[in-house]
């Protein structure tokens, strides 16, 4: 017995030492990435990520990250053939295609019934007849032609994204449809707000007033989506703990 009770307390010891070896490796982990100090574009780089991925335009806004957890299947639902118009939109999925490292992918189908999200390029009034809940969202409330809108619906326990709806308006010049393309393809991968602090970002959200055809990422762009497709990024970050995640991403990228 007094043997046993030796052999036991020897054991107890030695996992609590397990525990604690264990846990100063972490709590080094985490005070080293916490001690990153950003450059000066990084600092505008977490800035700005916080900005248009923590917040939204819409009364659900969790303010937390938000992404896709599987490929995006993207049905185009048009009633002509838009060669400029599907030129943006693959030109826009290779993109973020080649942004992405996660695993996430933008994939375009031509079955309606195989795809989770539907980019409508179409009028809308034509969109009412097929999904009268996003015709609503398109309308209610706005008085005024709009050139396009996003809304990718989440899993509110997950913070996963499983549908995004677009819409595109067929009627504007296609410079203007070109930037929409770009601008509302982004947003639907969980980066929902508009901004007004960068001019040349797609984020940008007097682009129509002033009269603004942004058709190419800026660098921030680049690296928002970047960031929100790397395989450290997860859905579901509050701010303290995305700016952790980030700086851990910047400073691997150093090593």
């Amino acid at each position: 017995m007094v043997f046993n009770s030796i052999f036991y307390k020897r054991f107890f010891i030695a996992v609590i030492a397990l525990v604690l070896v264990v846990w100063v490796f972490y709590y080094v982990k985490e005070v080293r990435s916490v001690n990153y100090t950003p450059t000066a574009y990084e600092k505008e780089l977490i800035s700005y990520f916080k900005e248009i991925a923590l917040q939204s335009e819409y009364d659900d806004n969790p303010e937390r990250t938000i992404k896709w957890g599987r490929p995006m299947i993207l049905f185009v639902f048009k009633e002509q053939e838009f060669r400029p118009q599907m030129s943006a939109i693959k030109k826009t999925v290779d993109e973020i295609n080649q942004l992405a490292t996660d695993g996430f992918k933008i994939m375009l189908t031509d079955n309606l019934s195989n795809s989770n999200s539907v980019l409508y390029l179409c009028d809308k009034e034509k969109i009412a007849e097929i999904d009268e809940h996003f015709y609503e969202m398109l309308t209610k409330g706005i008085d005024y032609d709009i050139s396009g809108l996003a809304y990718s619906e989440f899993v509110m326990e997950t913070h996963v994204i499983d549908k995004a709806l677009i819409f595109v308006n067929p009627e504007d010049a296609i410079d203007v449809q070109e930037s929409t393309i770009l601008e509302e393809i982004t947003q639907s991968l969980g980066l929902a707000f508009d901004s007004k602090t960068y001019p040349n970002s797609i984020f940008y959200k007097d682009k129509n007033k002033l009269e603004v055809r942004i058709k190419e990422y800026s660098e921030l762009d680049r690296d928002i989506v970047r960031l929100l497709y790397h395989p450290k990024m997860k859905a579901g970050l509050d701010s303290i703990e995305l700016e952790k995640v980030i700086k851990k991403i910047l400073m691997s990228e150093k090593d």
